[in-house]
């Protein structure tokens, strides 16, 4: 068989390849008329036929099934390597039981790694201990067999580093010092970036107990708090279950006792004073506000403390002089609460405290064999004119949103306003503001936009990463001439693992839903902020799965002899996508520069039950300590877990 009948196959690094003789052989069942014994199909021998990199192959089942390990790319300038392999395969259901050959092509991809930080203010500090894990377990991962080849490569641990808000300050402690450290294949390098994170936490949190810790230290105290909320939410659920299980027989004795007189009443309820019958039960439990527990007061009286006076190194009060607003309304104190202020003050100020720890400009080398080996930092903040959510990115001078309209230049690297700018919350902090030229409009050129809290739209910024990733890999990236070729140009986009951590929790921990304004700011947050990018990853997925089914019948169509000038007339047509700059994609475009999200790991910070809404304000040492923990813990968990998923994934593919 010719070089062109080839199976072509596009894996991950490190990902195990299977091949299946049924597969080969699919050319001999079509139109065979007689019965097809598939135990009679077998591989008889491979060969590996390209240089370089060697596999060796595994019998899985029978001799049907073959699989190996695909290897690690060790060529730091490419993002993929092909292997090439001729199988020799015996079908006994042929008269003839010949041993026929194919050819198989895989093409092995790089796989990048990448961490995302959200927003959450306080909540931040999760993100340390959740950094701290995921460097200690992949650290270790990095000193098995396979990887200590890969040494030589200098491969940073994380390629990309991303983050929103209080989570581009982190990530940028991260990149600065990492880049700064020179030497970031080396877990050295992360480890120290760890101890910059937990000094950043460690300068915000209070030393001084707060007001409520310092009641809370009182035994009293404590034992009132959680013993009337103990008291309280058990009469309540009694009450509520009371009233559910009964409610039937209570109403069936009650109208046989009066049967007009309930008539009477819910005529005289509903239509006299205009309320429904069950309003009484629902009053009654709806304004049943269950107190809190001691931990629970403990927050919500240190997060106010701090939201009104401010936290050392991070932010302090500021009163304004114009207490009345804009509308001279006397009755709205809001406008006479303080604004918190974070760069004024050097003993207050966040800009102080993350200037200290991130080496501001964070800057790229200009080679782009030098660049390609250092972390990549990018942060999300929000154009309040235009409504953008735009994305500064330490592999660019500048950045274009707004269908491509608008550019931001940053020569010489990100500065600590760009970080700033991405943790602005505009009822707090002053409104940064950047230089805008606008392309389609030459009299708009420099002008002033102001800029907020990425998080407003993109509080996990998953889909900021893969279209940045995407984009410099296959748009901006300079390749070599010998990747000019369609294989290198379809592959151009190194695979991506992510992982992200989540401040916001989720799923509720159990406990009555209460109308109280405090648990509903809580849980409204919660909703608003917390990670919704399982259907970004979902709709990455089904785009990668389309265009790998596109690829498969595409080399079909190849190996039953369509011509190139055919194929080419497919592709170059027209489809109905339109792409970030607006223009309309032709087929071909689909097909190259796409990548696979090998996995999403997610670290969840969980609900303990005693969260209140202003818990971002909460910089008091003990609730910062414990974020700490509990990101630590979780993050080791859920690696630990996908570890075992991933195990039973592997088995299942080779068992289907």
């Amino acid at each position: 068989m010719s070089s062109s009948m080839q199976f072509e196959y596009v894996v991950s690094e490190g990902s195990t390849v299977i091949f299946d003789a049924l597969e080969f052989t699919m050319d001999k069942r079509v139109g065979n008329t007689k019965p097809y014994d598939e135990n009679k199909v077998k591989f008889d021998s491979f060969k590996q036929i390209s240089h370089g990199i060697q596999v060796n192959l595994t019998k899985e089942q029978n001799d049907r099934i073959y699989s190996f390990k695909a290897p690690y790319i060790r060529d730091e300038n490419r993002v993929t390597t092909t292997l090439n392999f001729r199988v020799y395969i015996a079908d006994k259901n042929t008269a003839s039981n010949e041993k026929i050959p194919y050819d198989a092509k895989v093409v092995v991809k790089r796989v990048h790694r990448a961490i995302i930080f959200q927003g959450g203010v306080a909540l931040g500090a999760y993100e340390a201990g959740v950094f701290q894990a995921l460097v200690e377990k992949l650290s270790a991962q990095e000193e098995d067999d396979v990887s200590k080849k890969l040494k030589d490569e200098k491969r940073p641990l994380f390629d990309i580093i991303g983050g929103t808000s209080i989570g581009a300050m982190n990530a940028a402690i991260v990149a600065s010092s990492v880049i700064k450290h020179g030497n970031n294949h080396d877990s050295k390098s992360w480890k120290n970036a760890v101890e910059k994170v937990r000094q950043f936490w460690n300068y915000q949190k209070s030393e001084l107990p707060t007001v409520a810790d310092s009641l809370d230290m009182n035994p009293f105290y404590h034992f009132w708090w959680d013993n009337l909320h103990n008291t309280s939410r058990l009469f309540k659920r009694s009450t509520a279950e009371l009233l559910e299980t009964n409610s039937e027989l209570f109403e069936a004795a009650y109208s046989n006792m009066n049967p007009f007189w309930k008539k009477w009443y819910d005529f005289t309820a509903r239509y006299w004073f205009h309320v429904d019958p069950s309003f009484w039960k629902d009053y009654f439990l709806d304004g049943w506000y269950v107190p809190a527990t001691a931990e629970s007061a403990r927050r919500y009286y240190s997060a106010e403390q701090f939201e009104k006076l401010g936290a050392q190194d991070a932010a302090t009060g500021i009163i304004p002089w114009s207490i009345f607003g804009r509308f001279f309304d006397f009755t709205d104190i809001s406008n006479s609460v303080p604004r918190v202020d974070n760069k004024h003050f050097v003993l207050y100020s966040l800009k102080e405290t993350l200037g200290r720890l991130a080496d501001f400009p964070i800057e790229i080398e200009k080679e782009q064999k030098i660049k390609e080996r250092q972390p990549r930092f990018l942060l999300v903040a929000v154009d309040v004119k235009t409504g953008d959510a735009v994305t500064f990115d330490s592999y660019s001078e500048e950045t274009k949103y707004h269908e491509d309209k608008n550019s931001i230049p940053y020569k010489k690297g990100i500065e600590i306003e760009h970080a700033l700018a991405s943790g602005t919350f505009p009822g707090f902090f002053d409104y940064p503001k950047f230089k805008v030229d606008n392309n389609s409009n030459p009299e708009s050129t420099n002008e002033e936009h102001i800029f907020w809290d990425g998080g407003y739209r993109s509080n996990t910024p998953l889909r900021e990463v893969i279209q940045a990733h995407r984009d410099y890999w296959h748009k901006i990236r300079k390749h070599k001439e010998e990747e000019e070729d369609k294989d290198e140009y379809e592959n151009d986009v190194p695979d991506l693992e992510v992982y992200i951590a989540n401040l916001w929790p989720s799923e509720l921990k159990e406990e009555p839903i209460s109308y109280d304004l405090d648990f509903v700011e809580n849980r409204k947050l919660d909703l608003l902020l917390a990670d919704r990018t399982d259907y970004d990853e979902k709709v990455a997925n089904v785009v990668s799965d389309y265009v790998d089914l596109v690829k498969r019948l595409k080399n079909l169509a190849e190996r039953k002899s369509a011509s190139k000038p055919e194929l080419d007339y497919i592709l170059g047509r027209y489809g109905s996508s339109i792409s970030t700059t607006g223009e309309t994609r032709k087929y071909k475009d689909l097909l190259g520069g796409r990548f696979r999200l090998t996995k999403v790991v997610r670290i969840d910070h969980k609900d303990d039950g005693n969260n209140v809404a202003g818990k971002i304000f909460d910089y008091s040492h003990r609730t910062v300590e414990k974020l700490v923990a509990e990101g630590y813990n979780d993050a080791l968990i859920q690696m630990d877990i996908r570890t075992r998923k991933d195990e039973v994934k592997e088995w299942a593919k080779k068992e289907s």
